[in-house]
């Protein structure tokens, strides 16, 4: 079957609306695969290696690691495909309403089979046309090729970028939201938010996909736990975390000045945790971690206790916040312009179609507050780009597609992208398409 181009154009509103109660993010699909891409707001292909599956929004895998290959959806069905002895096997019929068919028949997908709003062109083992409903089913009505409409072609995806956006620092990835922090520095890669969703990767180089929460973290400073030994602050902490996180465990790490750090876990369940700390004197960042999600900083000052002088009665001291302090961090200027433009190479493993052409797609975010517009370079072997160049938005993505040519055998091949003075690379594993795993 022909690969189609793939293009993404992500045109960033940041409509504040989009995130006016969501002030934290989950993994949705932990950090497990080797590569996720859309298909809409509410399905993604998701690679594990050389197989590919499909996962709903949430998080729920609705097609198992079975596939070679998974169209997007045409109208409001996508096949789902295995390569056998060099021909697409059609395995079953997914809906864009999470509805899936299973294929009974042994038919083959070897052109596209959009061909009417109601079925579905293939073949036989014996090379024979014929038509399947969109449950996968055979049908009656005889192939007349001469007679039938145009194939209908998987569409150019188009995706709205209205949420937190990648900052970059060193070669890592946080997320901010205006001005604001919204997730710290900690992911490889990381791709802006659309309707409440982004893809990123961990220090693994796994990909997950995260999901905004309709609810923030709290951390409050609720008073001193006894005893004072007077070199030591016992402090108790109350955290709040959004009721999806309540079977979660919650970490706080407290770091001083110096590097050092104190970590606690709470194990209990729901959404209002109590955490104990004992801590000398000083001002320490905090960092509050849901498994191994970093999901926000805070900042707090302790303050031992000062000797009771003798005969002195000491009065207690109430429960306060005032030394904690809860709003979040802003992203540094330097942080800012220094990621103004960020380029991702959207894949890790590929695996060729039956013209031995294996496609990925490109993005680059342009971060800065004025448009973009950059001569695109892509090199490397077998690879061609018909872009060269793209313009880009203020604090918006745009994404386009390159294709390794003459992929026979299993190797890795290396691109090479540059745009805008910035230089990435990235090796990625190939597949060809005539071999069965």
């Amino acid at each position: 079957m022909k690969k189609l181009r793939f293009i993404i154009i992500i045109v960033c509103l940041l409509v504040p609306t989009a995130l006016s109660r969501a002030e934290v993010a989950k993994w949705i699909i932990k950090p497990m695969a080797s590569a996720i891409a859309r298909m809409d707001n509410s399905h993604f292909k998701v690679w594990n290696d050389d197989k590919c599956g499909v996962f709903n929004s949430q998080g729920k895998q609705v097609v198992p690691f079975m596939a070679d290959s998974i169209t997007d959806f045409v109208g409001d069905v996508a096949v789902v495909l295995r390569n056998q002895e060099g021909h697409n096997r059609l395995l079953s019929v997914l809906h864009t309403d999470g509805a899936i068919f299973p294929v009974y028949e042994e038919v083959y997908v070897d052109e596209n089979p959009f061909v009417g709003t109601d079925r579905l062109l293939v073949t036989d083992r014996k090379g024979k046309d014929l038509f399947l409903n969109l449950e996968g089913k055979k049908m009656k009505d005889k192939v007349n090729r001469n007679e039938l409409p145009p194939a209908s072609p998987e569409p150019e995806l188009e995706f709205v970028v209205n949420g937190p956006i990648p900052f970059e620092v060193d070669d890592e990835y946080g997320y901010y939201y205006g001005k604001d922090i919204f997730l710290p520095v900690q992911f490889t890669e990381a791709q802006p938010f659309s309707n409440g969703y982004a893809i990123a990767a961990d220090h693994t180089g796994k990909y997950g996909l995260l999901r905004l929460l309709d609810d923030d973290v709290h951390v409050i400073k609720a008073g001193r736990e006894a005893p004072e030994d007077y070199v030591h602050e016992n402090i108790k902490f109350k955290i709040h975390v959004p009721e999806e996180l309540n079977n979660d465990i919650i970490t706080m790490v407290c770091t001083d000045a110096r590097g050092q750090s104190v970590e606690e876990k709470s194990f209990d369940s729901g959404s209002e945790r109590e955490v104990p700390f004992s801590l000398s004197a000083g001002k320490y960042k905090v960092n509050v971690l849901s498994g191994n999600l970093h999901i926000y900083t805070t900042s707090v000052t302790a303050k031992p206790p000062a000797k009771p002088k003798p005969k002195e009665k000491v009065q207690p001291k109430p429960a306060t916040s005032a030394n904690t302090t809860t709003t979040r961090t802003a992203v540094s200027s330097s942080a800012v312009s220094a990621s103004s433009v960020q380029i991702a190479v959207g894949a890790k493993t590929l695996k060729a179609n039956a013209k031995d052409c294996a496609s990925f797609a490109i993005t680059i975010t342009n971060n800065g507050n004025e448009t973009l517009t950059t001569p695109v370079s892509v090199g490397g072997k077998g690879v061609i780009c018909a872009t060269k160049q793209v313009t880009v938005k203020p604090h918006s993505s745009r994404s386009v597609t390159a294709t390794f040519t003459g992929v026979k055998s299993k190797e890795s091949r290396t691109v090479t992208v540059t745009a805008s003075g910035k230089t990435v690379s990235r090796t990625i594993a190939l597949t060809p398409f005539f071999t069965e795993f």
